[in-house]
């Protein structure tokens, strides 16, 4: 599959949150494909102005933890007295998906909620929100990038006292940290946040015909179809080699890709026409045990070209030093 830079239109941003419970005996009691049942939805939608438009909260009747985590019920003061006469999951969503309407622009503090929303549908083999990798935004990534250069990730209260935003509510009910993410949200500048849109890949690609391409300004991203293995999917030709961001056209490889951990590896490629471009494959494990890969590829300049090669060579150094000290 290909894909240019998607472009605005008229659409929605979904800010979302969520509540949930687990199992108050412990993690190994767990039910298995769902260690975290949610019970709490709230939403703030904003147009495509960042203007405040609706909002959507309501409580959700568990069906599997039947007792609240203890730790789960000091952060949300939530009791199962709360939730019993709580609609279930199934219909609360079903209202919840349709009230994002046709084009939604998910938008969350942190990855997890939506992974969350997403296992919660397949344990209840309820349809999913997309059938494929789709953007999203990450307020809290967003946040480190534009206000604290990359440092570590903070917490929602640290953005909202950040910006001086009027604590009206408690933290920890999904309404409110709704809210408060939304307004957090509203500070960024809208042209610029484009190209940090994330990815989710929990229904990530099984056939080479599902696999995504998306080429942008100056870098492109692409998710492979899953393997069986690490090793086969490292060894597929298609999943090494590099097109250049910009023309497309294959790319001569001048480091090849290397790696001082088993998730991600780095490469050094030139395309005569644009220059040097940057490798970065991630690979990632899915929920099949099986194993699939997310390339992305920017244009970088000679400075960047160089300290890429010391960094393989740095690398390269440390493990013979480690073999060395083994000996």
């Amino acid at each position: 599959m290909y894909k240019k830079e998607r472009r605005w239109g008229k659409l929605n941003f979904i800010v979302f949150d969520l509540e949930w419970n687990q199992c108050p005996h412990g993690k190994e009691k767990s039910v298995e494909g769902i260690p975290f049942e949610i019970i709490e939805i709230g939403a703030i939608k904003l147009n495509e102005k960042m203007e405040m438009i609706d909002q959507y909260a309501e409580r959700i009747k568990p069906q599997i933890y039947k007792e609240i985590d203890r730790h789960v019920g000091l952060i949300t003061h939530l009791t199962m007295k709360d939730l019993e006469k709580c609609r279930q999951f199934q219909e609360v969503v079903s209202d919840f998906i349709s009230w994002c309407g046709d084009s939604p622009v998910f938008c969350t503090w942190g990855p997890l909620d939506l992974i969350e929303l997403q296992r919660n549908l397949e344990y209840y083999k309820l349809p999913a929100i997309a059938e494929k990798p789709f953007f999203y935004y990450d307020v809290q990534k967003l946040f480190a990038i534009f206000f604290e250069e990359n440092k570590e990730t903070k917490t929602l209260a640290y953005a909202v006292e950040y910006f001086h935003i009027k604590q009206e509510a408690e933290f920890h009910s999904a309404i409110n940290d709704a809210k408060y993410t939304a307004q957090v949200f509203q500070k960024f500048d809208s042209k610029k946040i484009k190209k940090y849109q994330e990815l989710d890949y929990f229904n990530y690609p099984k056939r080479v015909e599902d696999e995504v391409y998306i080429s942008f300004a100056s870098y492109s991203k692409s998710i492979s179809k899953a393997y069986p293995s690490r090793e086969t999917l490292m060894g597929t030709r298609k999943v090494r080699e590099v097109l250049c961001c910009i023309c497309q056209k294959k790319a001569g490889k001048k480091v090849d890709w290397f790696s001082n951990n088993s998730k991600n590896y780095y490469g050094l490629f030139y395309c005569k026409e644009h220059g040097y471009l940057k490798g970065k494959l991630r690979i990632k494990r899915g929920r099949e045990e099986d194993y699939f890969s997310v390339k992305t590829i920017k244009i970088i300049s000679k400075e960047e070209a160089k300290n890429l090669r010391q960094h393989k060579a740095d690398v390269l150094a440390k493990k013979m030093n480690g073999k060395e000290g083994k000996v």
